[in-house]
């Protein structure tokens, strides 16, 4: 009788306890709890586009009353002041001129636009220097992290160009990094970036060595 009555409160407390399976095994929650070591630069890297971002939020509304004016003039003096998105939009307007002088003059507001941290800046930037073209000097370690600038904040073709690169640059080479970048253009509604990943696991055609489309320029 007394070994049934010690038998029953043996079960009864394992099932107060619930039960031996339900206990943290050793070392796990301490390697569940780990937290992943911070990398200097990419925390530096985050704070300033952090600063970049803010700074050109309060440029946004400035520029955005002077487009909605069509006061070209406005818009000219805000990009002379450091405004990133009226530097970005004379630039896109002096690429399209035939005087090799403007189109000069676009190369260095779309410079300064990207320094300002507009993501369509960075990405053409981005590009020009990756892949030498218009006059850059070839600086694919340069062009890439322009270009992955652009990315972060969401610009899809920025995200795809990365993407290529990782895929097919000798030097720069990454299956793991190219992937991740072709799905978060798929996950931005890309088909490109769909068709990438496609590719990439053997389900689709297979794509000869291209560079992101040139997006005017002829020389720097």
């Amino acid at each position: 009788m007394m070994r049934i009555t010690v038998l029953m409160l043996s079960v009864l407390a394992l099932a107060a306890c619930g039960g031996q399976d339900d206990a943290p095994k050793p070392g796990v929650e301490a390697a569940a709890e780990k937290p992943k070591p911070i990398d200097p630069k990419e925390a530096a890297e985050a704070a300033a586009a952090k600063v970049r971002a803010d700074k050109l939020a309060e440029q946004k509304p400035e520029f955005d009353t002077a487009l909605a004016a069509n006061d070209e003039a406005k818009i000219d003096d805000l990009a002379d002041a450091g405004n990133g998105w009226a530097l970005y939009h004379r630039a896109t307007n002096r690429l399209s001129s035939q005087d090799f002088s403007q189109q000069q003059a676009a190369f260095q507001d779309m410079e300064a636009a990207a320094e300002k941290g507009v993501a369509d800046a960075e990405m053409w930037v981005g590009v020009k220097m990756a892949y030498g073209q218009d006059g850059y000097p070839l600086k694919p370690s340069s062009g890439l992290k322009m270009m992955e600038r652009g990315a972060r904040q969401g610009n899809v073709q920025a995200m795809l160009a990365v993407a290529l690169m990782y895929e097919q640059d000798t030097f720069m080479a990454d299956k793991k990094k190219a992937r991740e970048w072709y799905e978060k253009a798929a996950a931005a509604g890309s088909a490109e970036g769909k068709s990438a990943i496609e590719r990439l696991d053997g389900k689709g055609p297979a794509t000869e060595d291209e560079e992101p489309g040139d997006s005017g320029g002829d020389a720097h």
